[in-house]
């Protein structure tokens, strides 16, 4: 019997989703569908994408390694595609074929047959023996063997049988000897076959995936935004895989809507903008059934107001977690007129008071007792729902990121580094987009996005640090004993301050850096921050304005939390108190001072030296929560 092996590829349901979303879009503009089984193969802007291998969610071609394979061996044609595939395993990485094909390629070394005959059999593979299919046809070629003896001889090489490949030997020797073949040259290419055949790939299985890997390097090059909302819906429950995914839309340019309880789907899709819609589906907490209540919900009419919504959609489906979670996700900012931090901070104190007159109503409803002047509540546009709630004040922007993070897994609004780039511009002289190789280190600063860790041929551990600036990623090895000596400092999500070298490096072409010491941004503020500035206007100098500033500076000078750190009442960024105490035992602190601004007379104060400051962010975000996020700055030496 013949033997089928039947493989379920998720990417075939990410081209289905593509093309179905490409041809519902087009449809009104032309008659034309895309028919994904007829794209011409020579596409030069295809091989372009690939060779600068921009190829994250191309099947088989998005890993690392695969990636830097792409760079070197530069494909051109979709028999490089096919031999990529077959290229990139342990088998032909590790026993030099893989250099050797590269080399013959790119014409660095001359392209040899073992025999003139077997030019048309090799061509493709510059005269290297990459698939079993060449096995058969050398086989078919130099010894007359049928296909069915071929494919005995294929298996026998395979599975390395040493009794059935001495009558193997026999018979191609014979074989290729009444041909005309010199017997020891036919002998060296029955050694030369034996030896790749063990690398050998089946080619058909190669050209299957290959096509695959095209499709989606198409459809990712001549329709980007519905290619990468589909791969975003295929991985929608992988957190992980979403980060990736969203950082490389932002490479690519692609815009990314925020997620929209009024223009969101269960899944990621592309309006006519050409713009991505996040999928409500990929908000943590939100599967189908609560999507499925929203969704029918809105088929009435487009949501007005949080309290519009508790009313009109089940709350059975919708509970109070899933709507913070909503709330935090940016799901409920287009509703509101308010900058976002306002908007979320009143959405969320006033989803009390919306669940509440949403039940009241419903119960009402459902016994038939209607409120004396026909409605329980007015529903209103914008801030109705907040009529009821306490004041509060905006979330801080590190807060509102944290949510986001928290529930999305990721920086949607904003990022992290944002607010401290202005101050990361007086410690470090550079970008990481406009790094340039130096012999002497440098200063360079990012959030660290991803940590990783090998082992050496000796056995030390090698860590790989990713910094993120909004600017670019830029990869920082640590050795061994740097490791060792800073791996408390590396928590992801920290911005880090990196001394260190940046070289070229020459397999890659990509600029690296190697660390010679890492610092969190406290302690790099602590070594050089010369002061920190309050710039205000007459109408925050209140009358208690002295009193509330001593009240918020006075926990965070040096000798106070010394003394707290001592006596274990106060952690300094969740260090332990004896480093907190080793920390402060040698820093004085930085001093503070006002300008001040009123009528047309301008001021400036320096506080005294009992009110000198460790320049905490905790300190800093509760200043600019007093005074307004433009008021606190850090000026450097």
């Amino acid at each position: 019997l013949v033997k089928f092996d039947f493989l379920g590829l998720r990417t075939l349901t990410i081209i289905d989703w593509a093309v179905k979303m490409i041809n519902a879009q087009e449809e009104d503009r032309t008659d034309n569908k895309l028919n994904i089984d007829n794209l011409p193969l020579d596409d030069a802007v295809v091989y372009k994408l690939l060779q600068q291998g921009e190829t994250t969610a191309v099947f088989q071609l998005e890993s690392r390694g695969m990636k830097d394979l792409i760079k070197r061996l530069l494909p051109n044609s979709f028999e490089d595609i096919i031999a990529l595939v077959a290229l990139f395993r342990p088998g032909p990485l590790q026993s030099g074929m893989v250099d050797d094909f590269i080399d013959r390629k790119k014409g660095t070394k001359d392209v040899v047959y073992p025999h003139p005959e077997l030019a048309p059999v090799l061509g493709n593979t510059y005269g290297v023996i990459l698939y079993q299919e060449q096995v058969m046809q050398i086989a078919q070629v130099l010894a007359n063997y049928s296909l069915g003896g071929a494919d005995i001889l294929r298996k026998a090489m395979g599975k390395k049988d040493p009794e059935v490949m001495g009558k193997q030997r026999v018979l191609f020797m014979d074989g290729a000897t009444k041909r005309g073949v010199d017997e020891e040259l036919a002998g060296s290419i029955f050694d030369l076959m034996e030896k790749f055949a063990g690398y050998g790939f089946n080619k058909s299985h190669s050209a299957a995936y290959a096509l695959v890997s095209y499709q989606t390097a198409w459809l990712k090059t001549h329709y980007p935004s519905y290619f990468m909302a589909a791969v975003l819906s295929a991985d929608m429950q992988n957190t992980d895989k979403i980060v990736i995914l969203i950082e490389e839309c932002r490479s690519m340019k692609l815009v990314l809507v925020p997620p929209d309880v009024n223009g969101g789907q269960l899944h990621f899709t592309v309006n006519d903008r050409g713009e991505i819609v996040y999928g409500l589906g990929a908000i943590k907490g939100l599967g189908q059934g609560p999507v499925s209540a929203i969704l029918a919900a809105r088929e009435q009419r487009e949501f007005t107001s949080l309290l519009d919504f508790c009313q009109r959609v089940d709350t059975r489906s919708v509970n109070k977690r899933t709507l913070e979670a909503l709330i935090k996700a940016g799901a409920f900012d287009r509703l509101s007129d308010l900058e976002i931090d306002l908007s979320r901070a009143m959405l969320m104190s006033g989803l009390r008071n919306s669940m509440q007159a949403a039940e009241q109503g419903s119960r009402n409803q459902a016994s038939g007792v209607e409120d004396l002047f026909g409605e329980i509540k007015p529903v209103t546009p914008a801030v109705d729902e907040f009529n009821n709630s306490v004041a509060c004040r905006p979330w801080p922007e590190q807060q509102r990121l944290a949510a986001e993070k928290e529930t999305l897994g990721l920086y949607l609004s904003g990022h992290p580094i944002e607010e401290y780039l202005p101050e990361l511009a007086q410690i470090t002289k550079e970008r990481l987009a406009n790094l340039r190789p130096q012999r002497n280190s440098q200063l360079i600063a990012g959030l660290l996005v991803s940590i990783r860790t090998m082992k050496s041929k000796s056995g030390d551990t090698i860590a790989f640090l990713v910094l993120d600036d909004r600017s670019a990623r830029f990869e920082v090895s640590l050795f061994a004993k740097e490791y060792e000596k800073f791996r408390e400092v590396l928590q992801k999500d920290a911005i880090l301050v990196v001394d260190c070298v940046v070289t070229l490096d020459d397999y890659s072409g990509n600029m690296r850096g190697r660390a010679k010491q890492v610092m969190k941004l406290v302690d790099a503020r602590q070594q050089r921050v010369r002061r920190l500035c309050l710039d205000l206007k007459a109408e925050k100098l209140h009358k208690d304005f002295c009193k509330k500033l001593a009240h918020i500076l006075e926990p965070y000078h040096p000798q106070r939390k010394k003394t707290q750190a001592v006596s274990g009442q106060v952690p300094v960024n969740g260090a332990s108190s004896m480093s907190a105490q080793a920390e402060q035992a040698q820093y004085s602190g930085c001093p503070v001072v006002v300008h001040y601004e009123r009528f047309a007379a301008k001021g400036c104060i320096m506080l005294g030296a009992d009110w000198t400051v460790s320049p905490h962010d905790e300190l800093i975000q509760k200043l600019r929560s007093e005074y307004g996020k433009g008021t606190v700055r850090l000026e450097y030496s």
